[in-house]
Parts: structure tokens; sequence; C-alpha cells
């Protein structure tokens, strides 16, 4: 029997995404799960930071959601800076998180079915 080599510790890694926000909604009468991600390219990271900068991190999950209502978490992390993360109940996804959110939604989609036309 053989072994596998060892993996070349000196051989590049490959490049953690520039960008990278995860989305999940959980909760509603089902208490179903839904996730949502999006990796762009680093030709589009300004763009999709500009997205996180205008939501209001510090202001997040400062109520208790709804029984049976739903709840997004959302996590947000580029190139040089730890991750953001914020849990909010489905009524305080509005402004610049509803943005952020239906950004990710629509990567996500677009991402898994590159032929499917975007909204």
């Amino acid at each position: 029997m053989t072994e596998k080599p060892s993996p070349d510790p000196t051989a590049p890694s490959a490049a953690p995404p520039a960008v990278e926000i995860d989305v999940a909604r959980t909760g509603g009468i089902a208490g179903m799960t839904r996730r949502w991600s999006a990796q762009p390219p680093e030709a589009e990271a300004s763009e999709w930071i500009t997205l996180i900068d205008r939501c209001p991190w510090s202001e997040a999950g400062n109520r208790e959601p709804m029984p049976d209502g739903f709840v997004w978490f959302i996590r947000a992390t580029w190139s040089g800076t730890g991750p953001l993360e914020a849990e909010l109940p489905d009524d305080e996804v509005v402004g610049a998180w509803r943005e952020l959110v239906d950004a990710v939604r629509d990567w996500s989609r677009q991402s898994a079915d590159p032929d499917r036309p975007s909204r």
C-alpha cells in the first residue's frame, strides 16, 4: 500500500474571497432555515463593501423577534477585517439591510443558475 503524498506546505493556498456575505432566514410557522451566500469577485468588492458599510451594524438586534416570525442572521467579512454579524427580526430588515439581503439573495441565485435572468 502506498501513502498519499503530503500537501506541499510551500504551495500557495486558494486565496479567500475578497468579500463574503452570508444570510440565513429562520423561523416562521414551519421553522425552516433558508441560506444564501455571496462571494463576489475582487473587481466588485468595493460595491459590496459600500452596501455592507451602509448597514447600521451597531444598532442590530436590540429587539426580540415576534413569535413565529422570521429572524435574519447576516455575516459579512472582507479582506483585512473581522466579521460583522447581525441578528434581526423580519420587520427590521428594511433600508440598507433590505438592499444587502436582496443583493446577496440575487447573487446567490445567479451563481447557482448563471443562465437564469436577473430580476
